[in-house]
């Protein structure tokens, strides 16, 4: 931080032309002595000039009649001086506004001074700005006529003290011009003693050394009173100015430090720059606040009165702004440098101070005056600094507090709405539609806009509504979600459904991936959505979605309780379609699906890349079975070899050989995917393998769960996955359907059951035959009267069963 300096200079007259009739009184001064008769003790033109010229231009700005007593320079000196001011001598003289004489005009330097006759002057004078309609009058003279006439100490002194008496009352303000140099130490010090106001060094002030008509005061002090009087008189001003400029600071801070507590954080970024410039009193403050996104200090609001490019002079501050907020150190700026592109002369402000405002950034402060931050304004500035970032502290935990109770409350809302749609589900008949209660209980709450379930289908992947309430129905006709992340990229619903987890969009105008239903959605008015996995062990029953019409609205925490919503709704599920299924006695259908599997018909399938559809399995032993499987588009010859070189295929023969359509058989030893299942008591409805899986649609029967079934199938194949699940069979037929499998279990022994099977696969029945009685009964190993016993007491055994039952 730069070293600051303490001792800097009073604002000067012709800075900053604060009015001279503006100083307030002392408080010693009685009424009558309280008034705006100034004495002006100079040195060299250049100071006389400094406070009389903005003296005399302040005064016809506030429309006020001006006179001016020429004597120490010419007529001719003091009109070429107003001129370079810019005052249009000849317009105010013309209209009688400005009135310059010289002192011999007014008898000043007659041998015999007539204090009567001046004292008139000025009384006539009164009477002419009253008439005319001035404002005000003032009047200014170089009172070095004194040293050619023959006044005495004694007749000056009264002469001023009736001059005082005058003016009191007549809204006067005088400024007698005093040439030091000329005059003796005692006659000024008698100057200094003898007008209440003074101006010395550019600066204006009370007189506290200011001695009425009638009083005295002791100059025995220095060998040079005057001297001591003036050098006290500007280091007392100075410290009266600095005191209420101190004491005006903290009343302007003290003012803005409650406004900043009753804000909120954006309220504060936008006053405290105006608040800063108000406490400080300085023509520019700008404050910076850092942004956690983009990591860098942004310029949000400026304050300032100059007529100037405001982003100029915010720029000025801007390559010291980081080094302040990094170290967190106030710096001072005692001569503000311009861009490279502005020259000195045409930089408004001179001088600056950066100050840190914590975490929260920096504010800046400028003046068009060099040296204008002392130790006193340093000091004020840090305690804004200090207070904004208080208010800022504070209106964030209280937005983090509002925030949190709001999620709360929003939580608690939920954490009702899912026990009342929980105690609806418990209570809902076993045939009752949960999905729509469900759908029907959230929609009804005021925290969800839209709710629909959706299932996708096991073929095309396409996700189909089941149930849905509020909103409009037709929004589902006009989108479409599905599992294949190919079709619908970054689709939050299929992705629910494919990797059954939950997925949000915090933001349907923004969220990238939710592009391709943005405008349907926006339509409807919603603005976020969550979809939900229902899923239960190993079953998966599709995907709740929820709508709301506000952004941002699921927090972590509400996403998590939904998430156990979802169980419990697929559990509710699970558990209505087991009652059923023990009420109906009905089997539960699931698909699978193995993906590289090394199963022997998979490894067929890679061999000749093509796709095998197994047709019947006929268990023989334990480790023994016939295979019969279908394949479309290959070789038969590749087929058969590949077949052939698996160790665990004892024989391999195709049945029937038609153009793109192969049936074989085949003789496995050893455990395979499709034996797994049959010895696990699930009926395989169809088993499809490719090159990469295999794909199998079994029904389990309701004496077998689907976690045991699972369980046993993982043992030998980890990768097994649960595509999906429901019940099986639905048709009117189903029931005789069952029935007749029932008693071809029951009347059939197993070696029957083997050796029908097997013809019936084999194209025994078929005229001519595939294959013949003795090729099945040597695969079968047994004698072919044996084959011929078995095969006519199975057939008569069907006979009977189907004509019975008919």
């Amino acid at each position: 931080m730069a070293e600051h300096d303490s001792d800097h200079p009073e604002t000067t007259l012709n800075q900053c032309s604060a009015p001279f009739g503006s100083i307030s009184n002392h408080p010693n001064h009685s009424a009558c002595e309280a008034n705006d008769h100034f004495a002006l003790l100079y040195e060299t033109h250049t100071q006389q000039f400094s406070t009389v010229i903005p003296f005399i231009q302040e005064g016809l700005e506030q429309n006020e009649y001006c006179l001016y007593i020429v004597d120490d320079n010419t007529e001719a000196d003091v009109v070429t001086a107003m001129r370079a001011a810019n005052i249009n001598v000849d317009a105010v003289r013309e209209s009688g506004q400005l009135s310059i004489h010289t002192s011999e005009e007014l008898c000043l330097k007659s041998s015999a001074f007539d204090q009567e006759a001046a004292i008139d002057f000025w009384k006539q004078s009164f009477s002419t700005a009253r008439k005319n309609g001035y404002g005000g009058i003032r009047g200014t003279g170089e009172m070095t006529w004194i040293l050619d006439s023959e006044i005495t100490p004694e007749e000056l002194r009264a002469y001023e003290n009736k001059l005082n008496t005058v003016c009191s009352s007549q809204g006067y303000v005088g400024l007698c011009q005093y040439n030091r140099s000329r005059f003796p130490p005692d006659v000024c010090a008698a100057i200094v003693n003898h007008h209440p106001k003074f101006v010395y060094n550019d600066t204006s002030t009370e007189n506290f050394y200011y001695i009425p008509p009638g009083g005295e005061f002791d100059s025995e002090r220095s060998n040079d009173p005057c001297a001591w009087q003036l050098s006290t008189l500007v280091e007392r001003t100075k410290a009266e100015k600095a005191l209420r400029r101190r004491e005006q600071g903290l009343k302007e801070l003290d003012e803005a430090t409650r406004k900043l507590m009753c804000a909120d954080a954006n309220e504060i970024t936008e006053w405290a720059a105006d608040l800063a410039r108000a406490v400080l009193n300085v023509e520019f403050t700008s404050f910076w606040p850092y942004n956690k996104r983009t990591g860098e200090l942004e310029l949000k609001r400026s304050s300032t009165e100059l007529q100037t490019d405001v982003t100029a002079l915010a720029e000025l501050y801007e390559t010291r702004a980081w080094g302040t907020f990094i170290t967190e150190q106030t710096e001072t700026l005692d001569h503000l440098k311009p861009p490279q592109e502005q020259l000195e002369s045409e930089a408004p402000l001179r001088s600056g101070v950066i100050v840190p405002v914590g975490r929260h950034g920096i504010f800046c402060a400028g003046s068009t005056h060099q040296n204008r931050f002392d130790d006193m304004t340093v000091n004020l500035a840090k305690m804004i600094g200090a207070n904004i970032e208080t208010a800022l502290d504070r209106a964030e935990r209280e937005r983090a507090l509002n925030e949190q109770t709001i999620q709360l409350e929003r939580v608690n809302r939920i954490n009702s709405i899912i026990r009342r749609t929980i105690n609806a589900i418990v209570d809902a008949d076993p045939g009752a539609e949960i999905e729509q209660i469900v759908c029907e209980r959230l929609a009804a709450s005021p925290s969800y806009q839209f709710v629909w379930i959706g299932k996708p289908d096991l073929e095309t992947g396409r996700i189909t509504p089941s149930a849905w309430s509020g909103g409009q129905s037709g929004y589902l006709d006009r989108i479409v979600h599905t599992t294949d992340d190919t079709v619908t990229r970054g689709d939050p619903i299929g992705s629910a459904a494919r990797t059954q987890t939950v997925q949000v969009v915090q933001d349907v105008l923004t969220d990238p991936g939710f592009k391709q239903w943005r405008e349907q959605t926006l339509t409807e008015g919603f603005r976020a959505c969550i979809s939900i996995p229902l899923v239960y062990e190993e079953s998966f029953y599709g995907v709740l979605n929820l709508y709301t019409d506000t952004p941002n609205a699921f927090s972590e925490r509400e996403q998590t309780v939904l998430g156990e919503l979802g169980e419990t709704i697929a559990h509710s599920i699970n558990a209505a379609e087991t009652k059923r299924t023990l009420q109906a006695s009905s089997a539960i259908e699931l698909k699978l699906n193995i993906p590289n599997s090394d199963d022997v018909l998979a490894r067929i399938a890679r061999d000749t890349d093509c796709q095998i559809e197994l047709e019947e399995i006929v268990p023989l032993t334990n480790d023994l079975s016939y295979f019969f499987f279908r394949t479309e588009d290959a070789s038969t010859d590749n087929v058969l070899a590949s077949g052939k070189q698996q160790s665990s295929v004892g024989e391999i023969h195709i049945i029937k050989d038609k153009e793109t359509n192969h049936l074989f058989e085949a003789v496995v030893t050893k455990p395979t995917i499709a034996s797994c299942i049959v010895d696990n008591e699930a009926t395989i409805r169809s088993l499809t393998i490719t090159d990469q899986n295999t794909t199998v649609i079994v029904e389990l029967p309701s004496t077998v769960t689907v976690r045991e079934f699972l369980e046993a199938l993982r043992t030998n194949y980890p990768d097994t996955e649960l595509v999906a699940r429901r019940p099986h069979g639905a048709s009117a037929s189903a029931p005789e359907k069952n029935e007749v499998q029932k008693a071809v279990a029951e009347q059939l022994t197993n070696r029957q059951r083997e050796v029908i099977e097997t013809a019936y696969m084999s194209g025994f029945f078929e005229s001519p035959r595939a294959r013949t009685g003795s090729d099945l009964s040597t695969e079968l190993g047994i004698s072919q009267s044996t084959f011929s016993h078995h095969l006519r007491e199975a057939e008569r055994k069907l006979c009977e069963i189907v004509l019975e039952n008919a």
